[in-house]
């Protein structure tokens, strides 16, 4: 797989040093899945040499949109282009999640993990009418409201939003997974667990959803330098019957079975 030179459509500031970007490519957009992710580089940019991996936040029309944070000097000059500038795209890569039609689907999202699932609920949100479908619940945190992304996206595509900031500026004052965990202990209906955020955030998940004994699926957000598993700088820890193992996070996931991740290593 090859990089393509696609040039950026739009670009807005819609967080804190989070911006969302958008390129038309109806072949990747055709191709896309909720929870894979492409490698993104300005074309004009000598520097940084390597590229940054960024999930998938939504497809539309042949517009695919992703959220960038910036976190250092290659997602700043992300950050600094205009429409019309020139990025270099590989995609899509990866293993995105896998939708079970029949159970409650329940989102979890914390800082930057909102950016697949909007994608997610958006294909939830497609499935037809004949289907027993049943509508998302978003549980989402932050340190602040700030960092509460997209909101009036999930809401728009029928999700319900149950959101938790750290310092109390919006919904319930705590983190997330206290959201998640209060719900769990109330509800007893067949659901399926997606999530996406900080590993510490992932872990609790994945107890949670391993004391009810529901399938979660996480998708993890590690450091890529190649996206096609040759550098092996994103393996993680994975849980097999010979032993642990390691598992390409750019290849075999970024989404995984919670089950199958040693957290502890």
């Amino acid at each position: 797989m090859f990089f393509q030179e696609l040039p950026i459509k739009r670009i807005e500031l819609i967080g804190p040093e989070v911006y969302r970007l958008g390129f038309a490519s109806r072949e990747m957009a055709g191709k896309a899945a909720p929870g894979q992710f492409v490698m993104i580089k300005p074309k004009s940019a000598a520097e940084p040499l390597l590229p940054r991996p960024i999930s998938i936040h939504r497809v539309q029309k042949g517009l695919i949109e992703l959220l960038v944070r910036v976190a250092g000097e290659g997602t700043r000059r992300i950050s600094e282009m205009r429409p019309g500038e020139v990025l270099e795209v590989k995609g899509p890569l990866g293993r995105g999640f896998q939708v079970d039609p029949l159970k409650l689907p329940l989102l979890v999202a914390g800082g930057m993990g909102a950016a697949p699932l909007l994608f997610l609920a958006e294909g939830l949100a497609r499935r037809g009418a004949g289907e027993k479908r049943r509508a998302p619940i978003l549980f989402i945190g932050g340190r602040t409201k700030t960092e509460l992304l997209a909101l009036q996206d999930f809401r728009r595509n029928g999700v319900k939003v149950l959101a938790a900031t750290e310092d109390g500026s919006f919904g319930k004052k705590g983190v997330v997974t206290d959201l998640l965990k209060t719900y769990l202990g109330t509800r007893s209906s067949a659901a399926v667990l997606y999530a996406c955020g900080p590993a510490g955030m992932l872990k609790a998940v994945a107890a949670l959803a391993g004391r009810r004994g529901l399938p979660c699926q996480v998708s993890l957000e590690e450091r890529m330098a190649c996206g096609m598993g040759a550098c092996l700088g994103c393996a993680v820890a994975r849980r097999q019957e010979g032993g642990p193992d390691y598992a390409k996070v750019c290849q075999d996931g970024p989404v995984f079975e919670a089950g199958e991740i040693d957290w502890d290593a």
